[in-house]
């Protein structure tokens, strides 16, 4: 059986494709902040026994090691590590951005990815594969989105350079961006917006699968493109 290692894997396009690989005969590594939330998890789902979870604060280097190191525990290799954790932080001008919720929006959306990845790397498989969740906002100026649109600038710049140093190991990375989506955080960032105009996460986990059957070439790929 593949192995796949998610981060944020209890809500949204995470939550879908847990529910979406386990039902392809994966097995599956995840994480949450809340172990509620893990918790509820695993009961929804009937308790499979191919999924194993671990609170993990992917901001926090130690947590995100200690995540890693659980996964490889249970899952020995990775054929797939797709760091999904994410959060919005606020939407408003940089001139009035907080600082706290700045350094937590990167840390989180940023060096969070890089910890996963960098402790993640030595148990990728020879033709494994790297997602990094991004961003239409991580593409082009997005006012007033603030840190959220410059960690997903950043998660962009990361995957190319990573797609780079990983292909004399075999190992191929992306960067998508999933476009606009019935979740939790679109709902924060745009409320006024009637959700079901948007497709459902489990759309996206579904062009996720095909990304990791074909292997297309480049890095940044935008859902449907």
């Amino acid at each position: 059986m593949p192995n796949l290692v998610i981060t944020g894997g209890t809500k949204g396009i995470g939550r879908a494709v847990v529910e979406l690989f386990l039902r392809e005969g994966w097995n599956v590594c995840t994480c949450a902040r809340s172990e509620e939330g893990l918790k509820r998890l695993k009961e929804e789902l009937k308790h499979p026994k191919n999924l194993y979870t671990k609170v993990c604060n992917v901001g926090d280097r130690e947590s995100a090691k200690a995540f890693v190191e659980f996964c490889q525990e249970n899952l020995k290799s990775f054929d797939l590590l797709i760091n999904n954790a994410s959060i919005l932080g606020e939407r408003t001008s940089i001139e009035h951005y907080p600082e706290d919720i700045w350094e937590e929006v990167i840390r989180i959306n940023l060096n969070g990815v890089f910890y996963i990845t960098k402790y993640a790397i030595p148990y990728m498989k020879a033709g494994g594969v790297i997602i990094n969740l991004s961003s239409g906002a991580g593409k082009r100026p997005a006012p007033y989105w603030g840190a959220y649109a410059v960690s997903k600038f950043g998660i962009e710049g990361f995957s190319l350079l990573l797609a780079e140093e990983l292909k004399q190991k075999g190992i191929k990375v992306y960067a998508l961006n999933p476009g606009a989506t019935r979740t939790q955080m679109r709902a924060k960032a745009y409320p006024q917006e009637d959700p079901l105009t948007l497709k459902p996460p489990e759309k996206v986990a579904e062009f996720l699968i095909e990304i990791v059957k074909n292997k297309p070439g480049g890095v940044s790929i935008d859902y449907g493109s």
